[in-house]
């Protein structure tokens, strides 16, 4: 008579443990940042819904149980950096500067705010690069919620330090973008596109920026035509 093998008993150690479940709060988060971080490497062109969805171990239908449109996810991603980026705060700091006229404290804080932004949110920014090139409508999103607010408070204390004499006259747009760019391009530059930037911290650079700037923003009398200049200039190109 045969005796039946026997069959050891399975190890529980051998046995597939169930991942634990997110919650719908965490699941949200999870596709969110999976979608920021395909968004930022492949652009939008380049990343379906589906590709989020299995990048997380969900179907789509999970996706569009959280988003029931594109539209709402890409609220849901400006919604994020928002939450993360701590405008309030930051707006706030600048108040208190702004009410006690420190002109280089005041440029030195929105540059290195600018830096910031772009070191610890840097696949947010390459998400909103890819959306431009792309001719998306996330970045007239992105301006109609936040950025417009941030450039009107700025702009108001550019036309304020213009009429208190202490700012050179000009377009308030067009010299607010003249604070913001050195770190609009140092910051692309060695987060974004990962070229060498200068040989110094964000810290430093937004300190130098900051003295260059506030000096080509004040209202000297070098700034101003010397009518007295011009006609000794005149003069000596007659008698050479």
């Amino acid at each position: 008579m045969n005796t039946p093998p026997v069959v050891p008993a399975l190890s529980p150690l051998a046995l597939p443990v169930p991942r634990p479940r997110l919650s719908s709060g965490d699941r949200r988060r999870q596709l969110l940042s999976h979608a920021i971080a395909l968004f930022s490497k492949h652009g939008f062109s380049g990343t379906r819904t589906k590709d989020i969805a299995a990048a997380c171990g969900v179907s789509e239908g999970i996706l569009f149980r959280h988003f029931a449109t594109k539209e709402d996810l890409y609220h849901a991603i400006l919604d994020t950096h928002e939450a993360a980026a701590g405008k309030d705060e930051w707006l706030a700091e600048m108040q208190v500067i702004a009410e006690r006229r420190d002109d280089l404290e005041f440029i030195r804080c929105m540059l290195a705010h600018i830096l910031k932004s772009f070191r610890e949110h840097t696949a947010f920014h390459r998400l909103m690069l890819y959306a431009g090139l792309e001719g998306h409508s996330l970045p007239g999103m992105f301006h109609e919620r936040m950025d417009s607010s941030t450039l009107d408070f700025l702009r108001k204390y550019v036309v304020l330090r213009q009429r208190e004499g202490v700012f050179r006259k000009g377009d308030p747009e067009t010299l607010v973008m003249l604070l913001a760019s050195p770190a609009l391009q140092y910051g692309s530059r060695k987060y974004i596109f990962g070229l060498k930037a200068l040989p110094r911290t964000d810290k430093e650079a937004a300190e130098q920026f900051s003295e260059l700037l506030v000096a080509a923003m004040r209202a000297t009398k070098s700034l101003i035509p010397n009518k007295s200049l011009k006609k000794t200039s005149k003069r000596k190109t007659s008698l050479s």
